[in-house]
Parts: C-alpha cells; sequence; structure tokens
C-alpha cells in the first residue's frame, strides 16, 4: 500500500454520460494538497467552459475552484438535456 504524503491527498473521482468516452468512469487519484476542481478537470483534458455538473460528496457544486479535500468523491456529469 502506498503511503500518502503530508501534502498530497487521495480523491475519487467518478465520470458519467459521455465524459466517459474521454476519461474513466471511476478513478482513485492523488492530488497535491490544495488542489480543485479545475485540477481534476486538467488532468482528464476536459474543457472548463462546460457547463458541466460537479457533486462533491453528493452536494452540489458550481465553483470550479472548489478545493477538494482527501477522501473526497468528486462526481462529474455533462449538461443534462431532456424533454
Amino acid at each position: 500500500m502506498k503511503m500518502i504524503e503530508q501534502d498530497e491527498i487521495t480523491t475519487t473521482v467518478k465520470f458519467f454520460a459521455n465524459l466517459r468516452s474521454i476519461a474513466p468512469p471511476k478513478k482513485v487519484i492523488t492530488l497535491a494538497l490544495g488542489s480543485t476542481v479545475s485540477t481534476i478537470l486538467d488532468m482528464f483534458n476536459i474543457p472548463k467552459e462546460s457547463k458541466l455538473i460537479i457533486l462533491i460528496n453528493g452536494i452540489p457544486h458550481q465553483k470550479k475552484d472548489t478545493v477538494i479535500k482527501n477522501g473526497d468523491i468528486v462526481a462529474i456529469f455533462p449538461p443534462l438535456a431532456g424533454g
């Protein structure tokens, strides 16, 4: 088991719908302390301009500068369309 450095955090990222064509459905990643939702989007080359739906531990977050904490589960959805 890998030891986590004091300046690193581990989070689980889940991608849904058509985002799965450019990112894995679920991945546990290690980030630098102070990383944000934007850090994750950059890591997986997901355009930040998109009106993404982002949940952190099941709670909606609209700001891409939200800091991720150790153990967080980040779910990222594309904009939903319905009819």
